[in-house]
C-alpha cells in the first residue's frame, strides 16, 4: 500500500526514506514506555504488554484498510490538508503512513525481549548450539509465510492479513508467557536478579530516598560499566545504515523496472522467501560446525568482506538483479550469522544489560541507524532535488566500509573461544 500509486506514496521519490527516518521517534517513545513496564512489573509483564498492545493496532490498521476497500475510500480520500513537504495529505494516505511506520517499529521491540528471555535461561555453550537452530526455525517459518502471501492476500485481502497478523501475535504472547510460568516453576526465571535487588533496596530503605534514573541515565552508566554494549550499538547503528542505503536503492530501481503494485509485492515476497530459507540453511547446516572450528573473534572480522565485495562489484554498471543480489546477500549475512552473534554476546551479561541494554540496542540502535540514514536522503532529496541511484551507490559503498569498521573494533571486544569456556558458568536449571 505504502508504494501504490493509487492510494499510497508511490508518485514520491522522497516519501520512503522520510517515513523510515519517523522510525526511529516512535521506536524511542515505545522503548520508553517497554523501560517503564520493565521498571514497574519485570520482563514477563512487559513482554505480554508490549505485544498485546502490537497486537490491538495491527487490528485496528487492519479495519482502517478494510474500510478503504469497502466504500469508505471516497469518503477517507474525498478531504485532504497541505502539509509541508507532505503535500496534500489525505486521511487514507495519514493512515497509510502510519501504519508504515508503525510496522517498522514494533517487531524489534517483541522479538529482542524473547531473545533476552533465551539468552538469560542457556549458558554460552548451550547457546552456540542452540541459538542457530532457534534462529533457523525462525527463518523457515518466515519462509513458509512469505511464499504463501500472495495467496492469503488474494483470499482474505490486505486487511484479513493484518488481522491474521494480529491474531498471531496474540498466539505468540500466550506462549512467552508460558515459557516464563514456567521458568518461574524450575527456578531459573530470569526476572530473579531483579527481584533480589529490589527486596535489598526495600529492606534497607534506598529505593524511597533517591530518584530512580532515568532510562537515558541508567543507560549511559550501563553503556560506561559494559563497554562492549557501546561497541555494540555503533556496530548495530553503522550495519543498519549500510542495509537501510541498499534496501532503498533495491526499492528505487525496483520501482522503476516494476510499475504494478500487486507484481512489485509478489517479487518482495519472494525475495524475503529466498533470503529466509537460505538463511534457514545456513543456520541449521553451516553456522553450527562454523561457530565449532572458527573463533567468533575471527568470524566479526571477516563478516563485513561479502557484502562489502558484492557492493563494489555494483559500482561499475549497477542493475535490479546486481543490486538485488547485493542486498539479499547482507540479508543472509544478518539474519544467518550476525543476529546469531549478536545474541551470543549478552549471554554473560548481566540483567540489566540483557533486558534494558538489549532492547535499547535492538529497539532503538536499530531504528536509529535505518531513520538516521533516511532522514538525510529526505534532506539531501529535499535541498537538492534529484537524488539518483549513482548517488546512492556511493553512499552504500561508504556505509560498508564504516560498518567494517566497526565491526572489527567490537571484535576486540569479544573473548577468545577458550576465554569464553573457561570464564562461563552453568545456569541453575
Amino acid at each position: 500500500l505504502f508504494t501504490s500509486k493509487t492510494v499510497g506514496f508511490g508518485d514520491s521519490s522522497w516519501a520512503f526514506p522520510l517515513a523510515m527516518s519517523c522510525v526511529s521517534p516512535l521506536s524511542f517513545l515505545m522503548l520508553l514506555g517497554y523501560g517503564r513496564e520493565l521498571g514497574l512489573r519485570g520482563p514477563r509483564a512487559a513482554l505480554r504488554n508490549s505485544g498485546l498492545f502490537c497486537a490491538v493496532f495491527l487490528c485496528l490498521s487492519g479495519v482502517g484498510v478494510s474500510l478503504l476497500g469497502a466504500g469508505a475510500e471516497g469518503l477517507l480520500s474525498s478531504s485532504s490538508v497541505s502539509v509541508p513537504i507532505f503535500g496534500d495529505m489525505t486521511p487514507s494516505k495519514a493512515l497509510i503512513w502510519a501504519s508504515f511506520v508503525f510496522q517498522n517499529s514494533y517487531a524489534h521491540l517483541l522479538y529482542t525481549q524473547q531473545w533476552s528471555f533465551i539468552g538469560s535461561v542457556l549458558t554460552a555453550e548451550e547457546g552456540a548450539t542452540l541459538f542457530s537452530a532457534i534462529a533457523g526455525l525462525s527463518s523457515l517459518s518466515s519462509t513458509a509465510a512469505g511464499a504463501i502471501l500472495s495467496i492469503t492476500v488474494d483470499k482474505m485481502g490486505l486487511a484479513g492479513l493484518l488481522g491474521v497478523a494480529g491474531t498471531t501475535l496474540v498466539v505468540s504472547m500466550i506462549l512467552a508467557d508460558a515459557a516464563y510460568g514456567i521458568s518461574e516453576i524450575y527456578n531459573f526465571d530470569p526476572a530473579e536478579d531483579m527481584k533480589i535487588k529490589k527486596k535489598e533496596k526495600d529492606e534497607s530503605g534506598t529505593s524511597n530516598t533517591p530518584k530512580e534514573m532515568g532510562l537515558i541515565a541508567k543507560t549511559r552508566d550501563m553503556f560506561l560499566r559494559v563497554p562492549v554494549l557501546g561497541a555494540l550499538f555503533n556496530e548495530v547503528v553503522s550495519f543498519q545504515s549500510f542495509a537501510t542505503l541498499l534496501n532503498i536503492w533495491m526499492v528505487t530501481m525496483l520501482k522503476d523496472v516494476i510499475s504494478d503494485d500487486a507484481e512489485r509485492a509478489a517479487w518482495m515476497g519472494k525475495f524475503y522467501s529466498y533470503v529466509n530459507g537460505v538463511s534457514g540453511t545456513f543456520q541449521f547446516v553451516f553456522l553450527p560446525i562454523f561457530l565449532k572450528r572458527v573463533d567468533v573473534k575471527v568470524i566479526w572480522r571477516i563478516l563485513p568482506f561479502i557484502p562489502l565485495c558484492c557492493i563494489l562489484s555494483t559500482q561499475v554498471q549497477p542493475s535490479l538483479n546486481l543490486v538485488a543480489f547485493s542486498f539479499f546477500a547482507a540479508k543472509v549475512m544478518d539474519y544467518s550469522i550476525r543476529n546469531v552473534l549478536n545474541e551470543m554476546i549478552y549471554v554473560p551479561l548481566d540483567f540489566d544489560s540483557r533486558y534494558l541494554g538489549k532492547e535499547v540496542i535492538g529497539v532503538f540502535g536499530n531504528r536509529f541507524g535505518k531513520s538516521g540514514i533516511s532522514l538525510l536522503l529526505s534532506g539531501m532529496g529535499y535541498a537538492f532535488g534529484s537524488f539518483g541511484t549513482r548517488e546512492l551507490s556511493r553512499l552504500t559503498a561508504v556505509a560498508s566500509l564504516t560498518w567494517f569498521s566497526f565491526a572489527f573494533r567490537l571484535s576486540s571486544y569479544i573473548p577468545k573461544k577458550d576465554e569464553v569456556a573457561a570464564g562461563s558458568t552453568k545456569k541453575e536449571k
